[in-house]
């Protein structure tokens, strides 16, 4: 069995919108969040969001139901005080004692990036926040979508963003045509540098755009290693819109999805229109993508069966198998920094 979570431990997720955070009775958490399996809370001390185990090393309370207070994220069985660094700072029971070294519960690498709070839970590996080439773009409208949770894990709910055959069957009218049901295949690439691994490639949709807001053009896909989708819709009047998400892990069969859609057209018009359209597109993919068995993307070659077709998910899959190998032995960096626009081989490998 490929243990892929290992891999992804080294890699920045989000968990939570700065909206979400700050919706909360204080307006800094705590909030609860989980990402690989770990329950943690994220709240903002000092100004800046930290992610801890939600777990008070004391008694076991979560922390995500207790409060900010003077700077330190209090417990509320007993009223222990951590840090932005994890360490307990304050025993109330003990205002004269030392407090033992091993009063301090796990924090973790936590940035802002795009009003979004992101954590890595391993940081041995030098890994990036995925870019979001749109956002802060000034010639671009960017709109953030509500996160969603599917009973589906991240690799697969990735997958279903570069799967082109799948267009024509379950985005019939929308996105595709099943009278149109061969797709072209992509010449595929590996690109390695500042802003991290990615796979890249092109496609010309089959079918015009149904109405305005459809997000249906020639597109230039990129795939941030492990779990991010960027795609550049580019239109033959030069209007660009683009697509980005990223999967979150909570666990091998469960994701949060974060978005964005973005535009250089209709700066001013109803944006309410082109949220509808990812909607559409969503209640169209959620009955599929989410009655995948199991709902963990299985690895191991020949669990599943791929063809030709399949280019872009074999040689997604192909990566991801090279990076969890790479995190057993502990290489991680090695199988990020591949030969730079390199041209992935026709393979059926799956």
């Amino acid at each position: 069995m490929i243990d892929l979570d290992a891999a992804l431990a080294h890699f920045w997720h989000p968990v939570c919108t700065l909206s979400e955070l700050r919706s909360t009775d204080s307006g800094v958490g705590p909030l609860p969040v989980r990402l690989l399996e770990q329950d943690l809370v994220v709240v903002e001390l000092d100004g800046a969001p930290v992610a801890m185990a939600d777990r008070c090393v004391h008694r076991s309370t979560r922390l995500s139901v207790g409060w900010v207070d003077d700077g330190c994220l209090r417990c509320p069985y007993h009223g222990w005080a951590y840090d932005r660094d994890g360490r307990c700072v304050d025993i109330p029971a003990m205002p004269d004692a030392p407090i033992p070294p091993k009063a301090r519960t796990a924090a973790f690498d936590t940035v802002v990036a795009y009003d979004t709070v992101w954590v890595r839970l391993d940081s041995s590996s030098d890994t990036v926040v995925p870019a979001c080439d749109a956002f802060g773009d000034e010639e671009m409208k960017t709109l953030q979508g509500d996160p969603y949770t599917w009973p589906v894990g991240a690799p697969r709910r990735v997958e279903n963003f570069v799967d082109l055959s799948h267009f024509a069957w379950v985005h019939d009218g929308s996105l595709g045509s099943r009278e149109l049901p061969v797709p072209p295949i992509p010449e595929v690439e590996r690109v390695c540098g500042d802003h991290g691994a990615e796979l890249r490639f092109a496609f010309d949709p089959p079918i015009e755009p149904p109405d305005d807001v459809a997000l249906v053009a020639r597109s230039e896909y990129r795939m941030p290693m492990p779990l991010t989708v960027d795609i550049h819709f580019l239109y033959d009047d030069g209007r660009r819109r683009d697509l980005w998400m990223t999967a979150s892990p909570i666990d091998p069969g469960t994701c949060r999805t974060f978005w964005f859609v973005s535009r250089t057209d209709d700066l001013d018009g109803d944006d309410r229109a082109h949220l509808a359209f990812q909607d559409l597109v969503l209640a169209e993919d959620e009955p599929v993508v989410c009655n995948q068995v199991p709902r963990a993307m299985p690895l191991d070659p020949g669990v599943e069966v791929s063809v030709r077709s399949d280019k872009v998910s074999i040689e997604y899959r192909r990566w991801l198998r090279e990076l969890a190998a790479a995190a057993a032995e502990g290489a991680l960096g090695g199988a990020l920094g591949s030969p730079v626009a390199r041209v992935v081989a026709d393979g059926l490998a799956s």
